[in-house]
């Protein structure tokens, strides 16, 4: 039980490793996705048979969103357990996701699998064997217990929890809306970059994943605002003193955002 408690200790940073690896798959599927839907223009899922090259651009970005969640999972379990821990924890997350686990089946997949690998790993062998523990032996009864974890115990409890909060974010009315987009805002504006930074984009993720992607609109305009500020900022440069530049960079930041 000792190893386990700098795993936990480091919890923060095994996610956020999951995530930094995870996020090119959401900007490349999500970017294509997107251009696919705009060239289109009727604002839904081109048609194969009238624009099938469209419906293939379409594909290509669904590919990357599908693709994000098994190696959200994948390299949560690297962070703790290196290489070994790839394959089973890429599989308990897919495995995961077809009860509809999702983002929050990834996030658990990646921790329990890192964990099993971490502590097979310890586990003395005859030299003969250590050769094929880390190529044979630790992938599949890693994967056995990760997967198994997953498919016959908690994946179907997490994706009654994720199908429940796509539900309610669907079923959400305007002001609903309004009120999440302001909470939203204010979480990513608080620490830049920060734990509170990264929960707001942690839960947008979420809704990428379920297909939720008008919350995610918020994320937009917290991107919009940091292009603007850079570019005021450029522009006010030449109208502010060099004494007064570092306050007035920190001030126009705040206020804007």
């Amino acid at each position: 039980m000792k190893a386990l408690v700098p795993i936990l200790k480091n919890t923060r940073q095994h996610l956020m490793t999951g995530v930094s690896h995870m996020i090119p798959f959401v900007v490349a599927g999500g970017i294509l996705l997107a251009v696919a839907v705009m060239l289109y223009g009727k604002g839904a899922v081109p048609d194969a048979a009238t624009d099938p090259n469209l419906k293939k651009l379409f594909d290509m970005g669904g590919a990357g969103l599908t693709l994000m969640v098994p190696f959200l999972a994948a390299y949560i379990g690297y962070a703790i357990a290196e290489r070994a821990a790839l394959a089973p924890c890429a599989i308990g997350a897919w495995g995961g996701n077809s009860f509809g686990a999702g983002f929050f089946g990834a996030l658990i997949a990646g921790l329990i699998g890192g964990m099993v690998v971490h502590y097979l790993k310890q586990i003395p062998v005859h030299k003969v064997l250590r050769s094929v523990m880390p190529i044979f032996v630790i992938p599949i009864v890693g994967t056995f217990i990760t997967a198994g974890i997953m498919m016959w115990g908690r994946g179907e409890p997490v994706g009654a929890l994720t199908t429940s909060l796509t539900a309610w974010l669907q079923g959400m009315q305007q002001g609903s809306i309004v009120v999440l987009a302001i909470i939203l805002g204010l979480m990513l504006a608080f620490d830049m970059g920060g734990p509170v930074n990264k929960v707001a984009y942690a839960f947008m993720l979420i809704c990428v994943s379920q297909g939720v992607y008008s919350v995610v609109a918020i994320a937009v305009g917290a991107v919009v605002t940091a292009v603007c500020v850079n570019v005021l900022k450029s522009l006010a440069r030449k109208k502010v003193s060099p004494g007064d530049e570092k306050d007035a960079d920190l001030d126009l930041d705040f206020a804007i955002n």
